[in-house]
């Protein structure tokens, strides 16, 4: 298994969107529909499906 990133700016919008806070997760992986985060005080990884942006 990779080692976990810091989150960028980017990812950091997708993961406070989700209602969590940043500073407590690193980015495992992300593909196109779903980010996984490891949490750095639990250990635990999770996967959430990213909420769809509007863009115009």
């Amino acid at each position: 298994m990779k080692h976990s990133k810091r989150p960028t700016r980017r990812q950091k919008e997708i993961i406070s969107a989700l209602g969590l806070n940043t500073e407590q997760y690193l980015v495992c992986c992300e593909s196109e529909n779903i980010i996984t985060l490891y949490n750095k005080h639990t250990g635990k990884t999770i996967s959430r499906y990213k909420k769809k942006e509007k863009r115009l």
